[in-house]
């Protein structure tokens, strides 16, 4: 195995800049994910690890070796797109076989090596059919063999999932992270715009935007710690509430108020122009009058099974909140303010965190 490491990475197409002096260390063994919108960069920064894309301006490492000159068929990564890239003309055992004969491994070798990577992967009975005989889920396991059979150092995964649907993409998300990070320990690179894949399957998180890198830590961290207006809105769903106001000192201590509403503050909240965070499970709820609850007017709830979101009007902007499973009601007056320990607070000019 091997750890990856960028080194003010910079990518450029011509006058556009896709990915910007980008810092990042994948560490031995870790399942690391880059989480970010489309073209955000997460795609050209796998290419360029992998050999497809090399970089404008920085270092890549992988283990102890620069590889910016390094072919790719010499960098000792495997990768998986998107599309799986399977060839329609071979059976599943060529398919897995091929990258071994490419290069230059004895037959007998060849044929008890797919063996085992198929049995590893419980695709054995699906060898001499051809890709147009499987299902998605099948043909991304058959992909996986393929890159696995050459025993790798570093895993590279293309939005691997994004074709399944979302029974199979369930199942598949755990059996990928119970396979590359418990039963192989292989450093893993997995690009995504899915916050639930990232969340569910990644020991730390990248976030990326325009190019950028935005946070870097654990899902836990990302979720609960965002550095920015952006991570707080693009992790999580439904997104984080962000409402612009003002703190100031009163006799009561530190208040944050809007033209719809005042909310009471922790003491050592900052004074001045603020943006105030909550997300929408950090909300405490009441059907009636409350000390130190916001009246609000429910305009709507969203039933997404297990849990409810209600959608609370002011003027022309809403806020959203879960609702207790107790709460019946979907239009009316509400009554509602966010836990005090999950309350988050970002400068308005430069987005960034200040508070929480």
């Amino acid at each position: 195995m091997a750890r990856v490491l960028l080194k003010n990475v910079t990518k450029k197409f011509g006058e556009v800049t896709a990915v910007k002096n980008l810092n990042l260390e994948i560490k031995d063994g870790e399942f690391m994910v880059l989480l970010g919108p489309s073209g955000c960069g997460k795609s050209t920064t796998l290419r360029m690890i992998a050999g497809l894309e090399t970089p404008t301006e920085g270092e890549i490492w992988i283990g102890d070796r620069l590889v910016n000159d390094v072919d790719p068929t010499k960098r000792n990564v495997a990768m998986v797109f998107q599309s799986y890239a399977l060839y329609p003309h071979m059976t599943v055992f060529g398919n897995i076989e091929f990258p071994l004969r490419m290069a230059g491994v004895p037959k007998e070798e060849r044929i008890k090596k797919v063996k085992e990577v198929a049995d590893f992967l419980g695709i054995s009975e699906l060898l001499n059919r051809k890709p147009s005989e499987l299902s998605g889920g099948q043909q991304q396991r058959v992909a996986l063999a393929r890159a696995l059979v050459r025993e790798p150092r570093v895993f590279l995964l293309d939005e691997p999932l994004s074709n399944l649907d979302a029974k199979i993409r369930t199942q598949m998300r755990f059996e990928l992270k119970k396979l590359l990070s418990y039963d192989l320990g292989i450093t893993t690179v997995y690009v995504t715009h899915d916050q639930v894949e990232a969340m569910t399957m990644a020991d730390r998180i990248a976030v990326m935007n325009r190019g950028i890198l935005q946070q870097v830590g654990t899902p836990e961290e990302i979720f609960y710690r965002p550095r920015n207006t952006f991570v707080a809105t693009f992790v999580g769903s439904p997104p984080m509430n962000l409402i612009e106001g003002d703190v100031m000192e009163k006799k009561g201590g530190k208040i944050f108020e809007t033209e719809h509403f005042s909310l009471q503050l922790p003491a050592d909240a900052p004074t001045g122009k603020v943006i105030l965070g909550f997300r929408p499970q950090h909300v405490r709820i009441s059907t009636e009058p409350a000390e130190g609850f916001i009246k609000g007017e429910l305009i709507g709830v969203e039933k997404l099974g297990v849990e409810n979101f209600g959608h609370i009007g002011y003027g022309n902007r809403e806020i959203v909140i879960r609702l207790p499973e107790e709460i019946k009601t979907t239009r009316g007056e509400i009554y509602w303010k966010p836990e005090r320990n999950r309350i988050y607070l970002f400068d308005p000019d430069t987005r960034e965190a200040i508070y929480g």
